[in-house]
């Protein structure tokens, strides 16, 4: 656990310690503490909670200075290589041996500073799926970087602006702007990729992380894909288990209840464990479907896993939806606050499995006609039904034959114009390249089904969530573990055939075969899977958060609303009547809601701030 940040001269004159002291103390969060070293241009340094084990460090050598957040799981392989003592000693022993590739040699959740003092440059690594954040900007001769933007700004070392293009991103949900925080010039480093700065003034960007590049082994059976895959995945959940009290996302699904039940049978203290569901803890069904509390009582009883409900008092939600740290999510802040209070400082989670290992159907059917594999498209259609076949269609295969968004078809890339309502013509006039003439980023494409899972990754669409909750959660001492998106477990699934990803059209056949013998048979088989009273919570929270959010909005002073909006024209359509059309509600909200956030962001990071 813990947080790393620094400066860097690369003119050679010497850091202030003052200012070093400022950024330690901007970035750490109460209770913390911090260590930190200065080496005339380079102070550099890492802060915790005092008590709890700490996955950061420094090491330092006559060629070399590293600072880490960093975890390791492949340590079986470093028992061959140049290794070290700590995790830290580890990486720095290994940059020294490989070079800017040293990370392709770690299977683990990390970000890494190397300072190369012969060269005077200085390289800046995630992993492979940016499990860690890390942050940087550059201003003049000098790198300032941290775990989070937000330790930057707040330091007042920089002269702190709103990013225009990533509110423009976030509204449109254009998903062009990762690599752009929310401030000005201050930028996240991609996931599975290094950035090297050297004294002259040079920026580099190296990806060594290619899940591109692997190939598929044809002859590959369905038995030993299912079988592999399930040894990786739970030899990743256990290499991920740390002694202490831990959590689970329990949803009632198949990968939070995989991860939970890997990580119940490998437990040799099960009152240690902590199961948090998002359903709400209501009493009544809110909607009809399948009873999703039952399957989680269920799943918990037979592992033994004691059980919380989600708790959200009234305007709770609404308040998070305004939280300028963190994304837009209702439901996971309240699940981390539980935690915290319960003294969990490991979270497990099946977040990535949708998305890659467990993938269902989508993307089937864009395989399967651009594969030219039309036969196969037609045993689909007879299996599925012909309607499901069109719908799928129209959302996977259309988008890429018809240009320019010509048809209602790209209703699905869910883009919101009529936030152009109300961005005042100058705004619009000075953006105009990013709103009008962006380049449409989708899921689907050309390539086959491993091309969809590829698109997902270069999306980015899991490490933006990802960095909010590995922010936050340090704040109730926790830290996320991710066993489904492992490197091991990711680079095996690209060498399976893709037609066993699909086989028989069932959706997550090969995921399901894996987990055989260690998830109950009650979830490993549903093919309904739903949350409907998650579903009609959420539903219900949203209209209560618009009138909550309407009001908010209503008491702003003006010199707190952004320049280029037309508060007038925002007013009038937050006051209209909520519509028939759940979608032109949810939008609204939305609109309102990542407004609100952006207001407290000046408010809290850039109102009066001067830099230091």
């Amino acid at each position: 656990m813990g947080f790393i940040y620094g400066i860097i001269n690369f003119e050679g004159s010497t850091i202030k310690e003052d200012n070093i002291a400022t950024l330690a103390d901007s970035v750490k969060y109460e209770g913390f503490v911090a260590q930190t070293i200065i080496e005339k241009n380079i102070a550099l340094g890492f802060c915790h909670y005092p008590g709890k084990e700490p996955n950061v460090g420094i090491y330092m050598d006559e060629n070399l200075i590293v600072v880490a957040d960093i975890r390791i799981y492949n340590k079986e392989y470093f028992k061959k290589q140049p290794a070290g003592t700590t995790q830290v000693e580890i990486f720095a022993k290994t940059f020294s041996t490989f070079g800017l590739s040293c990370a392709n040699h770690i299977n683990g959740d990390f970000a890494a500073v190397v300072i190369d003092r012969k060269k005077n440059e200085a390289h800046l690594f995630r992993d492979h799926i940016g499990t860690r954040p890390l942050a940087y900007c550059i201003s003049g001769n000098r790198l300032f970087f941290a775990s989070h933007e937000f330790g930057l700004v707040k330091s007042g070392l920089l002269k702190p602006q709103l990013s225009e293009k990533k509110l423009i991103d976030t509204f449109l949900k254009l998903m062009e702007q990762y690599e752009q925080t929310v401030f000005h010039e201050i930028f996240k480093v991609i996931p599975g990729s290094v950035l090297s700065f050297s004294a002259n003034g040079q920026k580099k960007v190296t990806q060594y992380w290619r899940p591109e590049n692997i190939q598929e082994e044809r002859d590959m059976t369905f038995d030993y894909a299912s079988k592999h895959l399930r040894e990786l995945i739970v030899a990743a959940t256990q290499n991920r288990m740390e002694k202490g009290k831990t959590g689970m996302h329990i949803s009632g699904g198949l990968d939070s209840c995989a991860i939970a039940a890997i990580v119940a049978q490998n437990s040799p203290d099960k009152s240690l464990l902590t199961g948090y569901s998002w359903t709400p803890e209501v009493s009544d069904r809110l909607m009809e479907g399948p009873n999703e509390k039952e399957l989680i009582n269920a799943f918990c009883k037979e592992e033994g896993i004691r059980l919380k409900y989600m708790n959200v008092s009234e305007g709770e939600s609404a308040e998070n939806l305004m939280t300028p740290e963190f994304e837009q999510q209702i439901i996971e802040l309240p699940v981390m606050q539980m935690a915290g209070k319960d003294g969990v400082e490991t979270m497990f989670s099946g977040w990535g499995g949708d998305e890659l290992v467990s993938l269902g159907t989508r993307g089937t059917v864009n395989h399967l006609f651009f594969g030219f594999k039309w036969i196969t498209l037609l045993k689909y259609a007879r299996q599925n039904g012909l309607k499901h076949t069109i719908a799928r269609l129209r959302i996977e295969v259309l988008p890429q034959l018809v240009p320019f968004g010509l048809m209602p078809v790209y209703k699905a890339d869910r883009h919101d114009w009529s936030i152009l309502r109300i961005l005042k013509p100058s705004f619009l006039w000075k953006h105009r390249k990013q709103i009008f003439i962006h380049r449409r980023k989708r899921f689907f494409g050309y390539g086959n089904r491993k091309k969809f899972v590829l698109n997902l990754l270069e999306l980015r669409f899991l490490p933006e969530r990802i960095d909010s909750w590995a922010i936050n959660a340090e704040k109730y001492g926790l830290e996320y573990k991710y066993p489904l998106l492992d490197k091991d477990v990711l680079e095996f699934w690209f060498t399976i055939p893709v037609e066993h990803t699909y086989k028989n059209f069932h959706p997550r056949l090969l995921f399901r075969e894996a987990m055989k013998g260690i998830l109950m048979d009650k979830i490993r088989l549903r093919s309904d899977k739903s949350e409907p009273l998650r579903s009609a919570f959420s539903q219900r929270e949203r209209r209560n958060n618009r009138i909550l959010l309407a009001n908010v909005f209503g008491s702003l002073p003006e010199e707190d609303h952004l320049s280029f909006v037309k508060t007038y024209a925002f007013k009038k359509e937050i006051s209209k009547p909520p519509s028939k059309n759940d979608i032109k509600n949810n939008r609204t909200l939305r609109k309102l809601a990542i407004y609100l956030r952006y207001t407290a962001l000046v408010r809290k990071y850039i109102a009066g701030q001067e830099p230091g």
